[in-house]
């Protein structure tokens, strides 16, 4: 097939656009790109999708909603993150700690099933994700139920960690408290083009994008956040049973 250089301008075009939401193109030209993309004028598509996966990119979806790119699966990416830029500190408690707060924040996002597949913006804040993590280990730290030995261990660092503490210069919340590892990952979805900050209102107002819903909707993302729904179901649980035995005493 003959590519024309205008549809290797146009690839490029949705690969930036893809990679930097921030300079998403005007509407006119967005239009123009979606239209080469779906029909592969020129070759557009064709060119667009090597150029990606050169760089160990696919391209997940090219719509007016915007342009989302991911890490290929099968192979390294330039654009992969590292942990030096996502962690400010070593160790596995850190990307334990990182992990939880991703799950907190992914769950008060996409509390219904259909959040998912809506194209309405999801509003999350990081005093929702606070206390889920707050209300969840109270009773999963307690549990000695061994099928729940993984979440009491997490739980039993967010007990150890969720006592609130200031700056006195800058009144943010301490990096090595809760809130502050909260307000970290919150921030890396911004970086990430996947949230948006909308706010300073209840400790930090954030809402979703369209680039965080879509990648979601990947079927192993699902799985994820049903996993972490699940976790937050059991938590409940717990907290029911344990009000339930406080009352019967």
């Amino acid at each position: 097939m003959n590519i024309t250089i205008e549809a290797v301008r146009d690839a490029s075009a949705i690969i930036e656009a893809g990679l930097v939401p921030s300079r998403r193109p005007p509407a006119q030209r967005l239009q123009a790109l979606i239209a080469a993309y779906q029909t592969n004028a020129g070759g557009t598509r064709t060119a667009a999708r090597e150029m990606a996966g050169q760089f160990g990119l696919i391209i997940v979806d090219v719509v007016m909603e915007g342009i989302v790119l991911a890490i290929a699966p099968e192979r390294d990416s330039i654009f992969m993150p590292k942990r030096s830029e996502l962690l400010k500190e070593p160790g596995s408690e850190a990307r334990l700690i990182r992990g939880l707060c991703n799950a907190a924040i992914l769950a008060c996002a996409y509390e219904r099933q259909q959040s998912l597949i809506s194209e309405a913006v999801q509003t999350v804040t990081v005093n929702d994700a606070y206390d889920l993590l707050v209300s969840s280990s109270a009773a999963l730290a307690k549990s000695e139920d061994p099928q729940y030995k993984g979440f009491t261990e997490a739980a039993i660092i967010v007990e150890r960690i969720k006592a609130e503490s200031f700056s006195s210069k800058s009144e943010r919340a301490r990096h090595r408290t809760l809130r502050g590892r909260l307000i970290e990952a919150f921030e890396t979805f911004v970086i990430q083009g996947q949230m948006v900050k909308d706010g300073d209102e209840d400790g930090g107002t954030y809402k979703t994008l369209f680039r965080l819903r879509k990648l979601l909707a990947d079927e192993s993302a699902t799985a994820i956040v049903d996993v972490i729904k699940d976790a937050v179901e059991k938590s409940k649980a717990l907290q029911d049973k344990s009000v339930g035995e406080a009352l019967d005493a």
